[in-house]
């Protein structure tokens, strides 16, 4: 689905709150109004829409966590305090709410993909040897349904719903016929539904648009559909689901989703479960789902993020009851990664101040580091005495 067109429908979700457990708040509506409230948009673009001074935040949040966007942000802050003391701008501030509905819309850019290449997807199409059982512009197999009704589709979500409904009757047709099961790679299968798109004979020419995915309904599917008897803690081999679609787009999950059909068909089969079936949404909620359990940071080592507060040079200002700035396991910031987010963008410009002036230098936080610190300073909180009112 072009994010172009699917983005005024698309920011009016506002269940993110559920996506993921531990759940965190955030509405991408308010978000993309934010970039506009705050001036971002006159030095970033999304989607190649803005200013041309700092990255297009669409292309610079690809497959990071929360935590890895928090540490982005600050790596890049004194660049962006300089950028914008010489263009006469104040540093905006963000609240709690502010920040959640900031990073939960640039999380939420890269659920859809950018639009198809019908080109590769009629290689796709061919190598696949889709036409051996499909028609398409009344050319091709009859052994499987003609495809052109998925030509109303700019989003290739509802194909791979009904190729994953299909999927037990398709790979025992494949099998019979001693042909290997068909797989895709990257986003192949967005590509393929450009090439039904640009080939089929759908009734009209109009856009069928589909609903809003919602990952609070795609949680309840998950849990319907009997997903976390496998894709649980100690599951019995089934895959990290969050570390499978982290980074990947709506095709590249609909694609895995279809390649491990097979096994998990006759993994389900084996046990009395029955092989799920999905209608209406059901799938692009999933998906959702499965794509927003990558925004939630995991735990990090409280070991590795104290070491790194000290060779950081955080513990300078910010550590014991002397500490010359604030102690900051005395601060309730440090108990919620949106709050501390905001605490730490609010607070940057004094501290690049501060920082120059003793000729300190920026520290930096790789992907993962974030991680670390907020699980040092969470037990440093915990280790605080306790004070009455």
């Amino acid at each position: 689905m072009s994010i172009l067109r699917a983005l005024p429908a698309l920011l009016l979700c506002a269940s993110l709150a559920a996506a993921a457990e531990p759940s965190l708040s955030g509405d991408p509506f308010r978000g993309r109004n934010l970039l506009s409230e705050k001036r971002c948009t006159q030095c970033h673009s999304v989607w190649s829409h803005g200013g041309s001074v700092g990255p297009d935040m669409s292309t610079a949040v690809a497959g990071k966590s929360l935590l890895d966007l928090v540490g982005d942000f600050w790596n890049h802050t004194p660049r962006m305090i300089d950028a914008m003391i010489g263009r006469g701008y104040a540093w905006p501030t963000l609240n709690k709410g502010e920040m959640g509905d900031l990073l939960s819309y640039l999380y939420y850019l890269r659920l859809f993909d950018e639009p198809g290449d019908a080109t590769r997807g009629e290689i796709a199409y061919s190598h696949l040897r889709c036409v051996a059982c499909h028609s398409l512009a009344g050319q091709g197999g009859t052994i499987g349904g003609p495809l052109d009704g998925f030509a109303d589709f700019p989003s290739a979500v509802e194909l791979g719903q009904a190729m994953w409904n299909a999927g037990p009757r398709m790979q025992r047709a494949q099998i019979g016929r001693l042909k290997a099961i068909s797989t895709f790679s990257g986003g192949e299968i967005s590509d393929i539904q450009a090439y039904i798109r640009s080939r089929g004979k759908p009734a009209d020419r109009r856009v069928r648009l589909l609903p809003l995915p919602d990952p609070s309904r795609g949680a309840a599917v998950f849990r319907a559909k009997q997903c976390s008897a496998c894709h649980h803690p100690g599951g019995g081999g089934a895959p990290d689901l969050r570390a499978v679609a982290l980074n990947m787009t709506v095709s590249e999950i609909s694609g895995t989703l279809w390649n491990h059909s097979y096994t998990m068909s006759e993994w389900m089969r084996a046990r009395g479960i029955p092989f799920p079936r999905f209608t209406g949404t059901e799938m692009a909620d999933l998906i959702a789902h499965l794509y927003f359990m990558g925004f939630v940071s995991e735990e990090g080592d409280a070991k590795r993020g104290a070491l790194m507060f000290w060779e950081r040079g955080c513990a300078r200002c910010h550590e014991g009851p002397e500490a010359p700035v604030s102690n900051l396991a005395e601060s309730e910031a440090v108990k919620d990664p949106i709050a501390m987010s905001a605490a730490m963008w609010n607070h940057a410009p004094e501290m690049h101040k501060l920082m120059a002036a003793q000729a300190v230098a920026w520290p930096q936080f790789d992907p993962g580091d974030m991680e670390d610190l907020v699980a040092h300073l969470r037990r440093a909180a915990l280790a605080q005495p306790h004070r009455q009112p």
